[in-house]
Protein backbone atom coordinates (compact mmCIF):
# COMPACT_ATOMS: atom_id res chain seq x y z
CA UNK A 1 0.00 0.00 0.00
CA UNK A 2 0.56 3.51 -0.37
CA UNK A 3 1.25 5.20 2.89
CA UNK A 4 1.63 8.95 3.03
CA UNK A 5 3.17 10.23 7.21
CA UNK A 6 2.35 14.02 7.71
CA UNK A 7 4.27 16.05 10.30
CA UNK A 8 1.94 18.92 10.79
CA UNK A 9 2.79 23.00 11.00
CA UNK A 10 0.73 24.34 13.89
CA UNK A 11 2.72 27.78 15.25
CA UNK A 12 0.41 30.93 14.57
CA UNK A 13 3.55 33.25 14.04
CA UNK A 14 6.75 33.10 13.77
CA UNK A 15 7.20 32.97 17.11
CA UNK A 16 8.24 30.52 20.49
CA UNK A 17 10.37 28.04 20.99
CA UNK A 18 11.00 26.57 17.60
CA UNK A 19 13.42 29.12 17.78
CA UNK A 20 15.76 27.24 19.85
CA UNK A 21 14.93 24.02 18.47
CA UNK A 22 13.04 22.06 15.43
CA UNK A 23 13.87 18.18 15.33
CA UNK A 24 13.27 16.31 12.60
CA UNK A 25 9.90 14.09 12.51
CA UNK A 26 11.81 10.86 14.34
CA UNK A 27 8.46 9.84 14.84
CA UNK A 28 7.39 9.38 11.46
CA UNK A 29 10.89 8.34 10.60
CA UNK A 30 10.38 5.08 13.29
CA UNK A 31 6.60 4.79 11.57
CA UNK A 32 8.32 4.56 7.98
CA UNK A 33 10.39 1.67 9.03
CA UNK A 34 7.83 -0.47 10.84
CA UNK A 35 6.42 -0.44 7.20
CA UNK A 36 8.95 -2.56 5.08
CA UNK A 37 6.84 -3.61 2.82
CA UNK A 38 5.03 -0.50 1.67
CA UNK A 39 5.57 2.24 -0.15
CA UNK A 40 5.64 4.90 2.39
CA UNK A 41 6.52 8.81 2.26
CA UNK A 42 7.01 11.35 4.92
CA UNK A 43 5.77 15.47 4.37
CA UNK A 44 6.83 17.99 6.58
CA UNK A 45 4.76 21.12 6.81
CA UNK A 46 7.16 22.52 9.30
CA UNK A 47 9.28 22.99 5.91
CA UNK A 48 6.81 23.91 3.82
CA UNK A 49 5.49 20.38 2.25
CA UNK A 50 2.19 21.21 0.66
CA UNK A 51 -0.42 18.22 1.95
CA UNK A 52 -2.33 18.44 -1.18
CA UNK A 53 0.08 18.29 -3.12
CA UNK A 54 1.67 15.33 -1.40
CA UNK A 55 -1.50 13.87 -1.93
CA UNK A 56 -2.39 14.51 -5.88
CA UNK A 57 1.17 13.55 -6.63
CA UNK A 58 1.71 10.34 -4.19
CA UNK A 59 -2.24 9.03 -4.71
CA UNK A 60 -1.84 7.23 -0.72
CA UNK A 61 -4.45 4.91 -0.06
CA UNK A 62 -3.69 5.87 3.59
CA UNK A 63 -2.72 9.21 5.20
CA UNK A 64 -1.44 9.27 9.02
CA UNK A 65 -0.24 12.26 10.74
CA UNK A 66 0.94 13.06 14.63
CA UNK A 67 0.04 15.48 16.95
CA UNK A 68 1.12 17.18 20.25
CA UNK A 69 -2.09 19.15 21.97
CA UNK A 70 -1.08 22.49 20.34
CA UNK A 71 -1.29 20.79 17.13
CA UNK A 72 -4.56 19.40 17.25
CA UNK A 73 -6.47 21.24 15.02
CA UNK A 74 -4.26 21.61 12.51
CA UNK A 75 -3.44 17.60 12.56
CA UNK A 76 -7.30 17.35 11.84
CA UNK A 77 -7.06 19.69 9.12
CA UNK A 78 -4.77 17.57 7.21
CA UNK A 79 -6.79 14.81 7.04
CA UNK A 80 -9.54 16.95 5.95
CA UNK A 81 -7.76 18.02 3.37
CA UNK A 82 -6.78 14.62 2.14
CA UNK A 83 -9.78 13.55 1.92
CA UNK A 84 -11.11 16.47 -0.10
CA UNK A 85 -8.55 15.34 -2.57
CA UNK A 86 -10.05 11.93 -2.46
CA UNK A 87 -12.53 10.25 -0.25
CA UNK A 88 -11.55 6.73 -0.51
CA UNK A 89 -7.99 7.76 1.53
CA UNK A 90 -8.02 5.74 4.94
CA UNK A 91 -6.96 8.58 7.35
CA UNK A 92 -5.37 7.88 10.73
CA UNK A 93 -3.89 9.88 13.51
CA UNK A 94 -2.11 8.85 16.60
CA UNK A 95 0.58 10.28 18.80
CA UNK A 96 0.56 11.30 22.73
CA UNK A 97 -2.74 13.32 22.36
CA UNK A 98 -5.13 10.88 20.51
CA UNK A 99 -3.73 8.55 22.91
CA UNK A 100 -4.54 10.14 25.88
CA UNK A 101 -7.90 12.61 24.36
CA UNK A 102 -8.80 10.42 21.60
CA UNK A 103 -12.53 11.92 21.69
CA UNK A 104 -11.27 14.76 20.08
CA UNK A 105 -10.49 12.92 16.97
CA UNK A 106 -13.70 12.01 16.64
CA UNK A 107 -14.39 14.04 13.81
CA UNK A 108 -15.72 12.86 9.93
CA UNK A 109 -12.44 13.55 8.30
CA UNK A 110 -10.39 10.94 10.77
CA UNK A 111 -11.14 6.98 10.36
CA UNK A 112 -8.89 5.88 12.48
CA UNK A 113 -6.88 6.65 15.91
CA UNK A 114 -3.77 4.79 17.02
CA UNK A 115 -3.75 4.72 20.74
CA UNK A 116 -0.23 3.71 22.42
CA UNK A 117 3.11 3.33 20.40
CA UNK A 118 2.53 3.50 16.97
CA UNK A 119 4.87 0.81 15.26
CA UNK A 120 3.51 -2.13 15.80
CA UNK A 121 -0.24 -1.25 15.49
CA UNK A 122 0.09 0.57 12.93
CA UNK A 123 1.48 -2.23 10.97
CA UNK A 124 -1.01 -3.98 12.28
CA UNK A 125 -3.56 -1.72 10.27
CA UNK A 126 -1.84 -1.35 7.27
CA UNK A 127 -1.94 -4.93 6.63
CA UNK A 128 -5.49 -5.70 7.63
CA UNK A 129 -6.41 -2.58 5.16
CA UNK A 130 -3.82 -3.87 2.51
CA UNK A 131 -5.50 -7.77 2.96
CA UNK A 132 -9.26 -6.34 3.01
CA UNK A 133 -9.90 -7.23 6.41
CA UNK A 134 -12.32 -5.56 8.93
CA UNK A 135 -10.71 -3.80 11.45
CA UNK A 136 -12.12 -4.98 14.87
CA UNK A 137 -9.04 -7.97 15.55
CA UNK A 138 -6.83 -5.10 15.33
CA UNK A 139 -5.49 -4.12 19.11
CA UNK A 140 -5.16 -0.89 20.23
CA UNK A 141 -7.05 1.52 17.35
CA UNK A 142 -10.29 2.97 17.61
CA UNK A 143 -12.18 2.99 14.03
CA UNK A 144 -14.90 4.48 12.76
CA UNK A 145 -17.15 1.50 11.46
CA UNK A 146 -19.84 1.28 9.06
CA UNK A 147 -22.49 3.30 10.40
CA UNK A 148 -20.20 5.98 11.49
CA UNK A 149 -19.75 5.47 14.81
CA UNK A 150 -16.63 5.08 16.30
CA UNK A 151 -15.61 1.42 18.47
CA UNK A 152 -12.41 0.97 20.39
CA UNK A 153 -10.79 -2.97 19.78
CA UNK A 154 -9.32 -4.68 22.33
CA UNK A 155 -6.70 -2.86 23.86
CA UNK A 156 -3.14 -4.59 24.65
CA UNK A 157 0.22 -4.11 25.81
CA UNK A 158 1.77 -3.87 22.24
CA UNK A 159 5.38 -2.34 22.31
CA UNK A 160 8.40 -2.19 20.19
CA UNK A 161 11.38 -4.58 20.61
CA UNK A 162 14.00 -1.74 21.09
CA UNK A 163 16.64 -3.66 20.50
CA UNK A 164 15.65 -4.61 17.11
CA UNK A 165 13.74 -1.85 15.73
CA UNK A 166 14.21 -1.13 12.52
CA UNK A 167 16.69 2.07 11.41
CA UNK A 168 14.64 5.48 11.33
CA UNK A 169 14.04 5.83 7.42
CA UNK A 170 15.85 9.65 7.72
CA UNK A 171 15.98 9.59 3.95
CA UNK A 172 12.81 9.72 3.36
CA UNK A 173 13.53 13.54 5.20
CA UNK A 174 16.68 13.85 3.84
CA UNK A 175 15.58 17.16 1.82
CA UNK A 176 14.93 19.03 4.81
CA UNK A 177 18.11 17.51 6.81
CA UNK A 178 19.40 21.22 6.83
CA UNK A 179 16.12 22.99 8.60
CA UNK A 180 16.24 20.82 11.70
CA UNK A 181 18.63 22.21 14.70
CA UNK A 182 19.04 22.26 18.00
CA UNK A 183 20.38 25.30 19.81
CA UNK A 184 23.15 26.50 17.53
CA UNK A 185 24.03 23.04 15.89
CA UNK A 186 21.95 22.78 12.61
CA UNK A 187 21.82 20.32 10.43
CA UNK A 188 21.21 17.90 13.52
CA UNK A 189 19.74 14.37 13.89
CA UNK A 190 17.36 13.31 16.67
CA UNK A 191 18.04 10.11 18.52
CA UNK A 192 15.51 8.08 21.08
CA UNK A 193 17.18 5.47 22.80
CA UNK A 194 14.19 4.75 25.60
CA UNK A 195 11.40 5.33 25.95
CA UNK A 196 8.90 6.19 29.39
CA UNK A 197 10.15 7.27 32.53
CA UNK A 198 9.98 6.37 36.05
CA UNK A 199 9.17 9.40 37.32
CA UNK A 200 5.66 10.70 38.06
CA UNK A 201 5.71 14.78 37.37
CA UNK A 202 2.56 15.66 37.54
CA UNK A 203 2.54 18.34 34.75
CA UNK A 204 3.79 15.33 32.30
CA UNK A 205 1.97 13.40 29.44
CA UNK A 206 5.38 11.07 28.81
CA UNK A 207 4.36 8.74 31.79
CA UNK A 208 0.74 8.58 30.92
CA UNK A 209 1.44 7.68 27.14
CA UNK A 210 3.91 4.58 28.44
CA UNK A 211 1.65 3.64 31.34
CA UNK A 212 4.66 4.00 33.69
CA UNK A 213 6.81 1.67 32.00
CA UNK A 214 10.16 2.12 30.79
CA UNK A 215 13.02 0.52 28.48
CA UNK A 216 15.70 1.32 27.15
CA UNK A 217 18.22 0.05 23.86
CA UNK A 218 21.14 -2.00 24.39
CA UNK A 219 24.19 -0.41 23.74
CA UNK A 220 25.11 -2.38 20.42
CA UNK A 221 22.05 -1.10 18.78
CA UNK A 222 22.47 2.38 19.86
CA UNK A 223 25.96 2.31 18.21
CA UNK A 224 24.73 0.74 15.11
CA UNK A 225 22.46 3.44 14.37
CA UNK A 226 25.16 6.45 15.49
CA UNK A 227 27.40 4.78 12.74
CA UNK A 228 24.69 5.30 10.43
CA UNK A 229 24.57 9.41 10.92
CA UNK A 230 26.63 12.04 9.47
CA UNK A 231 25.72 15.28 10.97
CA UNK A 232 28.29 16.77 13.05
CA UNK A 233 25.39 16.71 15.84
CA UNK A 234 23.41 14.35 17.54
CA UNK A 235 20.45 15.01 19.86
CA UNK A 236 19.48 11.87 22.04
CA UNK A 237 15.67 12.81 23.13
CA UNK A 238 15.37 10.55 25.46
CA UNK A 239 13.48 12.05 28.72
CA UNK A 240 16.64 11.27 30.81
CA UNK A 241 19.46 9.98 29.01
CA UNK A 242 21.24 9.46 31.75
CA UNK A 243 18.84 6.84 33.54
CA UNK A 244 21.07 3.62 33.11
CA UNK A 245 24.20 4.55 34.25
CA UNK A 246 25.59 0.94 33.37
CA UNK A 247 24.35 1.23 29.42
CA UNK A 248 25.14 5.01 28.88
CA UNK A 249 28.81 3.80 30.74
CA UNK A 250 29.22 1.16 27.79
CA UNK A 251 27.92 2.86 25.05
CA UNK A 252 30.82 5.99 25.57
CA UNK A 253 32.98 3.20 25.78
CA UNK A 254 31.81 1.52 22.22
CA UNK A 255 31.83 5.30 20.57
CA UNK A 256 35.39 6.11 21.56
CA UNK A 257 36.67 2.72 20.39
CA UNK A 258 35.15 3.04 17.05
CA UNK A 259 36.50 7.18 16.93
CA UNK A 260 33.14 8.27 16.15
CA UNK A 261 33.70 12.21 15.97
CA UNK A 262 30.52 13.87 16.91
CA UNK A 263 28.89 16.34 19.19
CA UNK A 264 26.15 15.28 21.47
CA UNK A 265 23.35 17.21 23.40
CA UNK A 266 21.06 14.83 25.52
CA UNK A 267 18.26 15.36 28.26
CA UNK A 268 19.06 14.34 31.98
CA UNK A 269 17.91 14.60 35.63
CA UNK A 270 20.21 16.14 38.15
CA UNK A 271 19.78 13.94 40.45
CA UNK A 272 21.44 11.35 37.46
CA UNK A 273 24.52 13.13 36.94
CA UNK A 274 25.12 13.92 40.77
CA UNK A 275 25.05 9.84 41.45
CA UNK A 276 27.15 9.38 38.66
CA UNK A 277 29.83 12.40 37.72
CA UNK A 278 32.65 10.48 36.21
CA UNK A 279 29.94 9.23 33.39
CA UNK A 280 29.61 13.27 32.82
CA UNK A 281 33.27 13.55 32.65
CA UNK A 282 33.87 10.20 29.85
CA UNK A 283 30.81 11.58 27.79
CA UNK A 284 32.46 15.12 27.74
CA UNK A 285 35.65 13.58 26.62
CA UNK A 286 33.83 11.99 23.25
CA UNK A 287 31.62 14.97 22.79
CA UNK A 288 29.01 16.03 25.20
CA UNK A 289 28.52 19.65 24.50
CA UNK A 290 24.91 20.46 25.76
CA UNK A 291 22.41 18.92 28.57
CA UNK A 292 18.66 19.74 29.00
CA UNK A 293 18.20 19.84 33.32
CA UNK A 294 14.21 20.93 34.18
CA UNK A 295 16.13 22.90 37.35
CA UNK A 296 12.37 25.09 38.31
CA UNK A 297 14.93 26.95 40.15
CA UNK A 298 13.28 26.83 43.85
CA UNK A 299 11.91 23.62 46.24
CA UNK A 300 8.86 24.58 46.39
CA UNK A 301 8.05 24.88 42.36
CA UNK A 302 9.65 21.22 42.09
CA UNK A 303 7.64 19.88 45.08
CA UNK A 304 4.61 21.23 43.32
CA UNK A 305 4.95 19.73 40.22
CA UNK A 306 5.99 16.45 42.21
CA UNK A 307 9.73 16.66 40.63
CA UNK A 308 11.17 14.02 43.50
CA UNK A 309 14.05 16.62 43.41
CA UNK A 310 15.36 19.16 45.36
CA UNK A 311 17.51 22.58 44.51
CA UNK A 312 20.82 21.55 46.31
CA UNK A 313 21.10 18.60 43.80
CA UNK A 314 20.50 20.72 40.98
CA UNK A 315 23.60 23.01 41.84
CA UNK A 316 25.78 19.84 42.64
CA UNK A 317 24.71 18.82 38.87
CA UNK A 318 25.11 22.61 37.52
CA UNK A 319 28.85 22.37 39.25
CA UNK A 320 29.21 19.16 37.47
CA UNK A 321 28.70 20.10 33.86
CA UNK A 322 30.35 23.31 34.34
CA UNK A 323 33.57 21.99 35.37
CA UNK A 324 33.29 19.82 32.32
CA UNK A 325 32.68 22.71 29.89
CA UNK A 326 28.76 21.39 29.32
CA UNK A 327 26.57 23.81 28.20
CA UNK A 328 23.60 23.92 30.63
CA UNK A 329 19.93 24.64 28.95
CA UNK A 330 17.72 25.33 31.97
CA UNK A 331 14.53 24.76 32.03
CA UNK A 332 12.47 26.36 34.57
CA UNK A 333 8.36 26.49 35.28
CA UNK A 334 6.73 29.43 35.90
CA UNK A 335 3.32 29.36 37.89
CA UNK A 336 0.56 31.70 36.71
CA UNK A 337 0.03 32.01 40.52
CA UNK A 338 2.88 33.98 41.06
CA UNK A 339 3.58 37.83 41.92
CA UNK A 340 6.58 39.84 41.26
CA UNK A 341 8.38 38.72 44.16
CA UNK A 342 8.14 34.91 42.72
CA UNK A 343 9.69 36.22 39.39
CA UNK A 344 12.21 38.17 40.39
CA UNK A 345 13.49 35.18 43.06
CA UNK A 346 13.80 33.02 39.60
CA UNK A 347 15.33 35.76 37.78
CA UNK A 348 17.97 35.75 40.60
CA UNK A 349 18.15 32.55 40.46
CA UNK A 350 18.98 32.27 36.81
CA UNK A 351 21.42 34.77 37.22
CA UNK A 352 23.87 33.28 40.52
CA UNK A 353 24.01 30.44 38.88
CA UNK A 354 24.97 31.82 35.09
CA UNK A 355 22.57 29.59 33.15
CA UNK A 356 22.80 31.22 29.67
CA UNK A 357 20.59 28.96 28.06
CA UNK A 358 17.24 29.17 29.63
CA UNK A 359 14.10 27.85 28.71
CA UNK A 360 10.55 29.11 30.66
CA UNK A 361 7.78 27.73 30.43
CA UNK A 362 4.05 28.33 31.59
CA UNK A 363 2.99 25.35 34.15
CA UNK A 364 0.04 23.83 31.87
CA UNK A 365 -2.52 21.83 32.77
CA UNK A 366 -2.10 19.49 29.29
CA UNK A 367 -4.89 16.83 28.71
CA UNK A 368 -4.52 13.87 29.75
CA UNK A 369 -1.61 14.55 32.45
CA UNK A 370 -2.47 14.58 36.64
CA UNK A 371 -2.63 18.35 36.21
CA UNK A 372 -4.94 18.43 34.09
CA UNK A 373 -7.46 16.17 35.80
CA UNK A 374 -6.56 18.30 39.17
CA UNK A 375 -6.96 21.13 37.75
CA UNK A 376 -9.56 20.67 34.40
CA UNK A 377 -12.03 23.10 36.41
CA UNK A 378 -9.90 26.27 36.09
CA UNK A 379 -9.35 26.36 32.29
CA UNK A 380 -10.01 29.80 30.62
CA UNK A 381 -10.19 28.46 27.26
CA UNK A 382 -10.50 25.29 25.29
CA UNK A 383 -8.05 26.31 22.38
CA UNK A 384 -5.57 23.79 22.05
CA UNK A 385 -3.13 26.38 20.59
CA UNK A 386 -2.90 28.32 23.60
CA UNK A 387 -1.40 25.07 25.54
CA UNK A 388 1.62 26.11 24.07
CA UNK A 389 3.30 26.01 27.41
CA UNK A 390 4.06 30.08 26.73
CA UNK A 391 0.50 30.90 27.26
CA UNK A 392 -1.52 31.16 30.67
CA UNK A 393 -4.71 29.48 29.95
CA UNK A 394 -5.71 29.22 34.01
CA UNK A 395 -6.34 32.45 35.40
CA UNK A 396 -3.47 34.45 36.81
CA UNK A 397 -2.80 36.86 39.94
CA UNK A 398 -1.30 39.53 38.42
CA UNK A 399 -2.86 41.34 35.71
CA UNK A 400 -2.46 39.25 32.47
CA UNK A 401 -0.30 42.14 30.84
CA UNK A 402 1.80 42.56 34.04
CA UNK A 403 2.28 38.17 34.41
CA UNK A 404 3.70 38.94 30.71
CA UNK A 405 5.94 41.35 31.11
CA UNK A 406 7.35 39.51 34.06
CA UNK A 407 7.67 35.67 31.98
CA UNK A 408 8.92 38.01 29.34
CA UNK A 409 11.85 39.56 31.61
CA UNK A 410 12.91 36.51 32.29
CA UNK A 411 14.72 36.25 29.16
CA UNK A 412 16.49 39.28 29.00
CA UNK A 413 20.06 39.05 29.52
CA UNK A 414 22.33 42.36 31.07
CA UNK A 415 25.39 40.55 31.67
CA UNK A 416 27.01 39.17 28.52
CA UNK A 417 30.38 38.10 30.72
CA UNK A 418 29.38 34.10 30.45
CA UNK A 419 29.33 34.52 26.96
CA UNK A 420 32.09 35.74 25.93
CA UNK A 421 33.48 33.54 28.75
CA UNK A 422 32.27 30.49 26.41
CA UNK A 423 33.65 32.13 23.03
CA UNK A 424 37.17 32.20 25.08
CA UNK A 425 36.39 28.48 25.88
CA UNK A 426 35.72 27.69 22.39
CA UNK A 427 31.97 26.20 23.64
CA UNK A 428 30.43 29.14 21.18
CA UNK A 429 31.11 31.37 18.57
CA UNK A 430 30.72 35.05 18.19
CA UNK A 431 28.10 33.96 15.79
CA UNK A 432 26.35 31.51 18.68
CA UNK A 433 26.45 34.43 20.78
CA UNK A 434 25.03 36.90 18.12
CA UNK A 435 22.21 34.64 17.49
CA UNK A 436 21.67 33.55 20.71
CA UNK A 437 21.21 37.43 21.77
CA UNK A 438 18.35 37.74 19.08
CA UNK A 439 16.91 35.06 20.23
CA UNK A 440 16.98 36.21 23.98
CA UNK A 441 15.36 39.98 22.66
CA UNK A 442 12.91 38.09 20.99
CA UNK A 443 11.78 36.12 23.71
CA UNK A 444 11.82 39.18 26.22
CA UNK A 445 9.01 41.36 24.39
CA UNK A 446 6.03 40.90 26.20
CA UNK A 447 3.74 41.81 23.28
CA UNK A 448 4.53 38.41 21.49
CA UNK A 449 3.03 36.54 23.88
CA UNK A 450 -0.25 38.84 24.31
CA UNK A 451 -0.63 38.05 20.73
CA UNK A 452 -2.74 34.80 21.12
CA UNK A 453 -3.41 34.98 24.90
CA UNK A 454 -7.06 33.46 25.42
CA UNK A 455 -7.85 37.05 26.91
CA UNK A 456 -6.07 39.77 25.75
CA UNK A 457 -5.00 38.42 21.67
CA UNK A 458 -6.75 36.68 18.88
CA UNK A 459 -8.34 33.72 20.72
CA UNK A 460 -10.24 35.17 22.91
CA UNK A 461 -13.08 33.89 20.70
CA UNK A 462 -11.68 30.02 22.70
CA UNK A 463 -13.53 31.36 25.63
CA UNK A 464 -17.36 30.78 23.80
CA UNK A 465 -16.43 27.53 23.03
Amino acid sequence: MKVLLVHPEWRQDDFGFRLAAMPEPLGLEMLAAALPDHDVRIADTRCGDDVVAAVSDFAPDVVGVTALTPEVYAAADILKRAKKVSSEIFTVVGGIHASLMPADFFVPAVDAIVVGEGEVVLAGLVAALAAGDGLAGVPNIIYRDESGQFRPTDKVIVEQDLDTSPLPRRDLTAAHRQEYYFLFDRPDVSMATGRGCPYRCNFCSVWEFYGGRTRMMCPKRVLEEVRTIETAHITFVDDNFMLNWKREDRIADLIRSEGINRRYSMECRTDSIVRHPELVSKWADIGLYAVLLGLEGSDETLASVNKSNDLATNDQAIAILKDHGVVIWGAFIVDPSWDVDDFARLRDYVHSREITHTQFTVLTPLPGTDLYRQRAHELITGDYRCFDCLHAVTETRLPREEFYRQYAELYRQADLTPYFDMVRAGTLTVEDMRHGKEMLDFMSRWENYAVHDPILGRSRAALAD
